[in-house]
């Protein structure tokens, strides 16, 4: 397996033999990142790796946070590595770009729940451009709870008309548990989730729905885990 140069990796960290998750790691970590970089990957084989190579999985992540890149910041979350969290905090103390805080803010709150992941979400709210379209519209679910929904309704407003059909793409899947549709196939606009957004029943099946559609993700395009020791 050759590791991309961009990477600190030991030249014995296979040395001492692998088990096949371990070595889906290496690979998709720092050999071959396309597919987690696109957040294609199932992530499940990770909650396989023993428990002294997940120390080294996450050794190995912690080491190349500065390199920065996205798909290792997420791998701190994926593998569950408190320990990254401060070095991920003085991150989001530079960082200035509105998505890499967003990335860095949500792996925090993966992890510890840190509140800066709220922040970031509100800083980037009124934001001008597609920053909620893709995987951070999708980070928005993490919330877990009421916040979610809320600020995907408020969302529903913004100035651009391609984030708020994607907003309002997923609300429509949230309610109606049907995929994808185009525009003009959306059945409920902005309007009707803005009426219903105080209605106690409508607030706990949207609520059920988001939480349903964590667990669904959870070793897909989310990076949501639970239930790490």
């Amino acid at each position: 397996m050759r590791f991309s140069d961009s990477y600190e990796v030991p030249n014995d960290v296979l040395a001492r033999g692998a088990s096949p998750e371990y070595r889906e790691f290496l690979r998709n970590w720092f050999a071959d990142p396309r597919a987690v970089i696109d957040h294609e990957l199932d992530l499940s084989f990770v909650r396989r790796i023993p428990a002294d190579e997940l120390a080294r999985a996450r050794e190995l992540i912690r080491d190349n946070l500065k390199v920065g890149h996205t798909h290792i910041v997420e791998g701190a979350a994926v593998l569950g590595d408190v320990a990254a969290v401060p070095i991920l905090r003085d991150m989001l103390n530079f960082e200035s770009n509105p998505s890499r805080r967003l990335t860095i803010a949500g792996a925090l709150w993966m992890l510890v729940q840190d509140p800066a992941f709220l922040s970031c979400l509100n800083e980037s709210k009124s934001s001008v451009g597609r920053l909620f379209t893709g995987h951070h519209l999708y980070q928005i679910l993490w919330l877990d709870d009421e916040r979610a929904l809320d600020f995907l309704v408020d969302l529903s407003g913004h100035n651009d008309h391609f984030v708020r059909y994607s907003v309002l793409s997923l609300l429509n899947q949230l309610e109606s548990g049907e995929p994808f549709r185009l525009p003009e196939r959306l059945e409920h606009g902005a309007e009707f989730y803005r009426r219903r957004q105080r209605d106690d029943g409508f607030r706990r099946t949207m609520v059920a729905s988001i939480r349903r559609w964590n667990r669904a993700h959870a070793d897909s395009t989310s990076f949501r885990f639970e239930g790490w020791e």
